[in-house]
């Protein structure tokens, strides 16, 4: 296909159907490679069927040059577009971005932890031996509705610009990717497990509550989908294995060279409760196919 073709429309259909692919540019032309033949069939269903609409104007086509100034490379009315369909399929993710970013800005990216100091971890008894009993004590010890809530709220604190757009923006990309493909009530009570299990493994390794941040989340998440995918290979929920390599040796690099800044009992703990919860939840939706 021509090069200056615009593919979008096709690609997403192909996606939305779980079809593997990568596009390449090969002599001024585009070339879609998919993975097995019987995503070849369906993919020439899909061209045959993006055809006919094509035929009949339900697109305009747009070649990347053609963009009027600099709305040809910054399209707000896309980004516009994309974050409200977000808003519609992806609703627990944007409330708790819209969340993180209201307290970072109450907070001043953490500079000033005293409006929201009510949101730390609760100084609960961790008891005299790390492990059950640790967690046992912890539960023991809460006071109400509100302790509870408490080890929570962690999550949404965030310690500087960095810290903030890197946790949102993986959490944009995991949370948008599950909240499309399974239930968003589901997917709350797998990041609220995830929080309550990462912030309270940061809180009975370090017996401290100055920490915070969507990291636990963000990395229970790909735990989550890693173990969908690893249990149901064909599922649309998936990830590049390199980027799951990636998140991992980052989270090893930021053990080894910047522990004393991270959380990374939290990263640890969000992490496997997300593959655990990933399994679990991947096995019963199997087994009930």
């Amino acid at each position: 296909m021509d090069a200056g073709l615009d593919l979008r429309p096709l690609l997403g259909a192909m996606a939305r159907s779980g079809i593997r692919f990568r596009v390449n540019e090969e002599s001024g032309s585009q070339v879609i490679w998919v993975s097995s033949e019987l995503e070849v069939a369906r993919t020439a269903q899909l061209l045959e069927e993006w055809q006919k609409l094509q035929a009949q104007g339900a697109f305009v086509q747009q070649s990347a040059a053609s963009g009027r100034g600099l709305a040809g490379y910054f399209p707000v009315g896309n980004y516009v577009g994309d974050l409200l369909r977000a808003t519609l399929t992806a609703p627990v993710t944007i409330v708790l971005i819209v969340a993180a970013l209201i307290v970072a800005a109450v907070s001043q990216l953490g500079a000033d932890l005293r409006p929201v100091d009510f949101m730390f971890y609760p100084a609960l008894n961790p008891g005299a031996v790390a492990g059950l009993s640790t967690l046992l004590s912890i539960l023991g010890d809460m006071q109400g509705m509100s302790d509870f809530l408490r080890t929570l709220t962690p999550a949404l604190l965030h310690f500087g610009a960095i810290h903030l757009v890197f946790n949102t923006l993986w959490l944009w990309h995991f949370g948008r990717m599950i909240e499309s493909t399974q239930s968003s009530v589901l997917y709350l009570f797998v990041v609220l497990f995830i929080a309550f299990v990462s912030n309270t493994t940061q809180y009975m390794w370090s017996l401290s509550s100055n920490f915070g941040g969507l990291s636990g989340v963000v990395y229970g998440l790909l735990g989550y989908i890693w173990m969908w995918q690893t249990v149901i290979p064909f599922s649309r929920l998936r990830l590049p294995p390199a980027m799951i390599g990636f998140m991992l040796v980052a989270l090893v690099l930021m053990e080894v060279f910047a522990s004393s800044w991270i959380a990374t009992a939290a990263h640890a703990g969000g992490l496997v409760s997300g593959m655990v919860a990933g399994i679990v939840i991947a096995l019963i939706h199997r087994f009930r196919k």
